[in-house]
């Protein structure tokens, strides 16, 4: 009964770690479809003057949400150290294309300091774009 007792705060903590990651999943969401809602309002309303401004708006707002958790599906792809480098700096309000560079940037040094090689990152890459696609087109 003790051995039980002692898992307790074991559990307390992973259900606080997991809380905190669907936290910041949220945040990321939020910042993400915000930063990208002023482009895809632009393009739907190049693409589309038949439709009334309101139209636009919920359109562009349901894509954009949709993108956004399609975008966290691909990361889910990454190794932990690299998902967390794209999505932490986006969930505290960052720029979604400085963490893409950020990003970039770690995978090629750590390509050329040997931790990691350029076809395991170009396997990532691809699989994340296709779970991104495949989340997008459903």
């Amino acid at each position: 009964m003790k051995k039980y007792l002692a898992l307790i705060p074991l559990l307390f903590l992973a259900q606080q770690a997991f809380a905190v990651d669907a936290e910041h999943e949220e945040a990321y969401k939020k910042h993400y479809s915000e930063q990208l809602r002023p482009m895809v309002i632009k393009k739907l309303g190049m693409d589309r003057p038949d439709l009334s401004a309101a139209a636009i708006k919920r359109e562009a707002d349901a894509y954009v949400q949709k993108m956004a958790g399609c975008q966290l599906e691909g990361l889910g792809i990454f190794p932990e150290k690299y998902r967390e480098k794209a999505i932490m700096p986006v969930a505290k309000g960052g720029d979604v294309a400085q963490a893409t560079q950020a990003l970039n940037e770690e995978l090629k040094k750590d390509i050329d300091a040997g931790k990691i090689s350029k076809d395991e990152v170009m396997t990532i890459i691809q699989s994340a774009q296709q779970t991104v696609q495949i989340c997008a087109n459903s």
